[in-house]
């Protein structure tokens, strides 16, 4: 039986200090790298069949660091849209919104892009072999 292995973005300054990041292009930090670095020798002996990546640099750079190769773009792996809440602190967002929170209110404008349900069913696919997803954690 084959694995889906999904991999989270390293540190990022935003992510570092409780920041949404979403669609923002935030680069490592240096410990975000060397995160991402310490995963290769975990991974080098693995037979991947296909790899897939947020397009945000902060994701892609993580996938190359950890030491995958062929790594395709997907831009349903993008991280959630925040709206007028992107680069603010869950903190920041409840001195305007007392008790705000993503589940129940969402965020302004309009609803969060998330990533649509069937997006991890579609990458789980590969004849039985491991398929990584270096996609943006929370």
């Amino acid at each position: 039986m084959g694995e889906l292995i999904v991999i989270g973005h390293g540190q990022t300054e935003w992510s570092l200090s409780g920041r949404h990041a979403g669609r923002t292009d935030v680069a490592l930090t240096e410990a975000g790298e060397a995160a991402a670095g310490a995963l290769a020798p975990r991974l080098a002996h693995r037979r991947l069949v296909a790899v897939f990546s947020s397009p945000l640099s902060r994701a892609m750079r993580t996938a190359e660091l950890a030491g995958l190769t062929g790594v395709t773009p997907d831009r349903d792996l993008l991280e959630w849209d925040y709206g007028g809440y992107e680069g603010l602190t869950a903190e920041q967002i409840r001195e305007a919104r007392p008790g705000w929170d993503l589940w129940r209110d969402g965020v302004v404008p309009g609803d969060a892009g998330h990533p649509h349900p069937g997006t991890h069913s579609r990458l789980a696919t590969g004849d039985g072999q491991p398929v990584i997803s270096a996609r943006n954690a929370p």
